[in-house]
């Protein structure tokens, strides 16, 4: 009797989330699927696994980046790859193969054995993890010659027949009880219905401070998400996005993995159901503010404030945009960038480039119109590309240790001094016997 049609060949390591996820799916498409064979692999791989290939037409290859590690290594013994043996015994079966080549491989490698290199000739659906549902139709429709497995419609409606008697039969020996309430049967049942909708999102860490694995639980079953393992990851925020009624999750991807030169990207991770997610574009370059999630349209968004400053040698420039997770992908729906205050003079970090890193650069102005001219001294913290500076008023000076792209002399006045604008956004005031940080002027 024949009990399988498809036969999925994998890697454990590399290969074992995906082949799972095309067996959950094609098994519940009526397809009958060889896949979790530890089993036959004590003894009975010679006998029972080639059996199984035997039965099946279609024989699909999930190709991950080491897939044909071992099989390129001379010392490694070729009767101990199983990849190796089912595939050779395809091959020489002329079963239907499909191979699928996971993110990253772009096809076989070369100086495959023999009994294998067949192989190259084959061809199956481009892999995109992205747009899984697209790879999964391709898959189904153009290259599996397998057929599913129906039910016919007799068979339908006579156990349709037989679980009405059966309610029927049940109602009339229960009809007599008096209901009551279980309250223990009530909070399981609760529980179920919570886990059902819930989503959990979870990353695991190889080693370090960030995530490097992200993970999904859904009704009580781990998935791990197909996203590349040397990438940092954090979760930012875990929240109906898109208004469907199920969670995504925001992820930070830390580009330099904690380091201080390069900021952050982001994106999306949405369940798609039946165990697959998508993972939507990029967005956000060189971000070093935590995003903000905010109400926008009566969805909620995710604002980004992009500043530079501090951060490489350009004028700083602050750009803030708004995204929103639509259809699967970010969607950028605001953009605009900030009107900088402007000032009489100024000095800022450009001036300091150009060889000029040790030097120190002076302004002198009247900062209170009583005929003596004031001076500010700026040096160059060459570690954040930003300005330290000293303020000299009236014969006292006055010493400043935190670091800003730029200062300049407003024409505003406070208690008769001119205000001074540090960065981009922080004002400083005249005290009466100091300037002194007052406020982080609004961008809009």
């Amino acid at each position: 009797m024949k009990n399988f049609d498809i036969f999925i060949s994998y890697r454990r390591q590399g290969g074992y989330d995906t082949a799972k996820h095309l067996n959950d799916l094609l098994v519940r498409d009526g397809y009958r699927v060889s896949f979790d064979i530890d089993t036959l692999r004590n003894g009975d791989f010679d006998v029972q696994l080639l059996n199984r290939i035997d039965q099946c037409e279609d024989f699909i290859l999930i190709v991950d980046e080491k897939a044909f590690e071992r099989t390129l290594d001379v010392n490694f013994n070729p009767q101990k790859d199983w990849l190796r043996n089912e595939l050779a015994y395809a091959l020489a079966k002329n079963k239907n193969i499909i191979p699928v080549f996971l993110s990253g491989v772009k096809g076989f490698p070369e100086g495959l054995p023999s009994d294998v290199s067949g192989v190259v000739k084959k061809n199956g659906p481009e892999y995109n993890r992205y747009y899984f549902n697209e790879f999964y139709d391709v898959l189904k429709e153009r290259f599996i010659k397998s057929k599913p497995v129906r039910f016919s419609g007799k068979w339908i409606l006579a156990a349709c027949v037989l679980i009405v008697m059966a309610a029927i039969l049940f109602f009339m020996l229960n009809s007599s009880r008096e209901p009551k309430y279980n309250e223990e049967t009530s909070k399981d049942a609760s529980q179920i219905i919570d886990n059902n909708v819930d989503i959990i999102f979870y990353g695991k860490a190889d080693e370090g401070l960030f995530y490097n694995n992200l993970y999904a639980k859904v009704d009580g079953y781990e998935y791990k998400i197909d996203i590349p393992s040397d990438m940092c990851m954090d979760i930012v925020a875990q929240e109906d996005f898109d208004g469907d009624g199920i969670k995504d999750a925001l992820i930070e991807n830390i580009q330099a993995c904690g380091g201080n030169a390069i900021g952050s990207s982001f994106f999306f991770v949405k369940y798609t159901g039946t165990g697959f997610f998508t993972i939507t574009n990029e967005f956000g370059n060189n971000v070093n503010e935590t995003p903000k999630i905010e109400r926008w349209n009566g969805k909620l968004s995710v604002l980004i404030i992009d500043c530079n400053e501090g951060y490489n040698t350009e004028r700083n420039v602050e750009l803030r945009e708004r995204f929103v997770l639509q259809q699967g992908r970010a969607v950028r729906v605001e953009s605009s960038k900030k009107n900088s205050i402007t000032t009489i003079k100024e000095i800022s970090v450009q001036d300091f480039h150009n060889g000029k890193e040790n030097e120190t650069i002076s302004m002198t102005y009247d900062l209170d119109g009583n005929g003596i001219m004031d001076q500010i001294d700026c040096t160059y913290w060459d570690r954040w590309d930003a300005l330290l500076f000293n303020i000299t008023v009236n014969g006292k000076q006055t010493e400043y240790h935190t670091g800003y792209s730029r200062i300049g002399i407003t024409e505003n006045k406070t208690n008769g001094f001119h205000d001074l604008i540090c960065g981009d956004n922080t004002i400083y005031r005249w005290s009466g016997e100091v300037y002194e940080e007052k406020e982080e002027r609004k961008s809009h």
